[in-house]
């Protein structure tokens, strides 16, 4: 069954082929990566991923256009950020490889979030300043990318980078043990209709248990949601569309930390 992810994989592959992935604006070069894995278990309270997500594509554009992402990044430090998430899709998120740039350098752990359908979009990742990168499970079923996914995680390894490997139903998650990936996450999102169900998490941590560090994405705005997904094993947990639309993300931090 179609969904958005096929369209937000084809686009990607056009990004690709257009040479997005390739431009060469002098990004400075990374000598060592800040492992999330370190920081996501050494800290005291719940690790927060907070997420520069101008927009997407249910929403439309969320952050106004120029805003300043080193800023926002800062903002987000000041309330106890564990490390960022930074979206470069340019066509249905309004991210850049500028911003993944910008915010890499504030000396948190910075994922770089796209589609990554081909290993052009790793190396500029880690030219950009990225200490890790996403890889979604199913694009892989899906035979759009354009090499495996074992060889996908020895690439970005190969590169430096830690792997966050999505999941987003019970069958991938068990799948995704068995890989080398550093970190597991679990969409709330059903990519079929879009609705969001914290229970996902619950349900797959308590069928599946785990082995490694688990992030819980999609649909955390509370302090309880960070209470309910903690109780249900998941160790990390990315904040985007609450964190991004809040006139006080300092504030909000504070709060779904338990500060």
């Amino acid at each position: 069954m179609s969904d958005i992810l096929d369209e937000l994989s084809r686009s990607a592959r056009e990004r690709v082929n257009s040479g997005y992935y390739e431009v060469n604006c002098g990004p400075r070069e990374v000598e060592s990566i800040i492992p999330f894995t370190e920081v996501i278990t050494g800290g005291n309270h719940a690790p927060i991923i907070g997420e520069i997500k101008p927009g997407s594509p249910t929403r439309g554009r969320i952050l106004a256009e120029g805003f300043d992402p080193a800023e926002l990044g800062r903002s987000y430090s000041a309330g106890g950020i564990s490390g960022f998430s930074v979206l470069t899709d340019p066509d249905h998120f309004f991210g850049s490889l500028g911003n993944l740039a910008r915010v890499s350098e504030l000396n948190r752990p910075t994922l770089m979030k796209d589609f990554i359908v081909d290993c052009s979009q790793l190396n500029a990742g880690r030219k950009f300043g990225a200490d890790a990168v996403l890889l979604i499970y199913r694009l892989f079923t899906r035979e759009a990318t354009s090499f495996g996914l074992n060889e996908g995680i020895d690439y970005a390894h190969g590169l430096g980078l830690e792997v966050l490997l999505e999941t987003n139903d019970i069958s991938e998650y068990e799948s995704a043990m068995k890989t080398d990936a550093e970190m597991i996450g679990i969409n709330n999102r059903d990519l079929r209709t879009l609705d969001v169900d914290l229970s996902r998490t619950e349900r797959i941590l308590g069928e599946a248990g785990k082995d490694r560090i688990v992030w819980s994405m999609s649909g955390i705005s509370k302090r309880k949601d960070i209470e309910y997904l903690a109780g249900a094993g998941a160790d990390a947990f990315l904040v985007g569309t609450s964190l991004t639309r809040s006139d006080g993300p300092e504030r909000l931090l504070r709060e779904l930390r338990g500060v």
